[in-house]
């Protein structure tokens, strides 16, 4: 289990990072997301020692996270611009980071044929695409135990994310492996993450399990006959109206099955829906509530 305890960060006099709280089970895929330039990757590169806090501490497995650590050796990162030294193909770097890494070279292998790649190919000479997946493949064949991937399936297409995911679900059901994944494409991430953080100007507004998240904020829509007033609702603390036509739709935090019996005892219910959150709108919801996107 990794476990982030009130990691605070200044570059200079800019407050990068305040009281960061993560906790990313074993065998736990966990999304981090957030606003452009929240602080997601320099979280990662505190994880990984790049960077070194000015408070708070690092856990993994109840062990602290420092320079000296030796359980860093079972982290993997995996950047979004990726960097590759001169002319090295991925089987040299491959056998460069057995050097580092208890590499298992019947998974690198088997990967290298399932997303059809030339090991022997100069790596800075592959496409974009082809780079995060020799990047994936390497950091698979590394078994860590915790993998960090930041914008991993960013620029690729269907076909190849979903191999990605299947890879990865597969190495986390099989290793208990724990994996981090900072990313914007919030529909990917709603299909495979257990738990998300969501970050905004070097903050956690909130950690949560992804299905405890869609059953705390919910979406209603409804149509009542005659005038309505959305002040009456305040209760149910709606954080969220949009009125198309006659039709009100709700995000709200409160009790959905109430909500439906307060209208039905003072109005003639004309339709009451329960409707689906993704991640994508809990998101834009929960960024929402400090103002993000709102400026005029």
């Amino acid at each position: 289990m990794l476990t982030i305890n009130n990691l605070s960060k200044k570059f200079g006099d800019f407050q990068v990072l305040e009281d960061i709280n993560i906790n990313a089970e074993k065998g736990q895929i966990y999304g981090l997301v957030g606003s452009n330039g929240c602080g997601k990757t320099t979280t990662l590169k505190h994880i990984m020692k790049v960077y070194k806090q000015d408070e708070g501490y690092i856990t993994f497995d109840g062990e602290e996270v420092d320079e000296n650590s030796g359980i860093i050796k079972y982290f993997y990162y995996v950047q979004d611009t990726l960097y590759f030294p001169y002319q090295y193909t991925l089987n040299k770097l491959f056998h460069y980071e057995k050097l580092m890494y208890n590499m298992s070279e019947e998974k690198f292998e088997y990967l290298l044929k399932y997303f059809n790649i030339d090991k022997n190919k100069v790596l800075n000479k592959m496409s974009k695409g082809q780079k995060k997946q020799a990047a994936f493949i390497l950091s698979i064949a590394a078994q860590p135990k915790l993998l960090l991937l930041d914008e991993i399936v960013d620029g690729l297409d269907a076909v190849i994310k979903r191999k990605f995911w299947d890879v990865l679900i597969k190495e986390v059901m099989d290793n208990e492996m724990t994996v981090i994944i900072s990313s914007h494409d919030l529909k990917e991430l709603d299909n495979i993450c257990d738990k998300v953080g969501i970050m905004h100007e070097g903050k956690i507004l909130r950690e949560e399990n992804l299905e405890k998240m869609k059953e705390d904020i919910k979406r209603v829509q409804f149509a009542v006959e005659g005038e309505f007033d959305l002040e009456e609702l305040k209760e149910f603390n709606i954080l969220q109206t949009v009125k198309i036509g006659s039709v009100f739709i709700l995000t709200l935090t409160g009790n959905t099955d109430e909500l439906k019996k307060h209208l039905e005892s003072k109005y003639t219910l004309l339709l009451f829906d329960k409707l689906s959150m993704s991640l994508e709108e809990i998101f834009i919801t929960e960024l929402g509530g400090v103002g993000y996107g709102k400026e005029k």
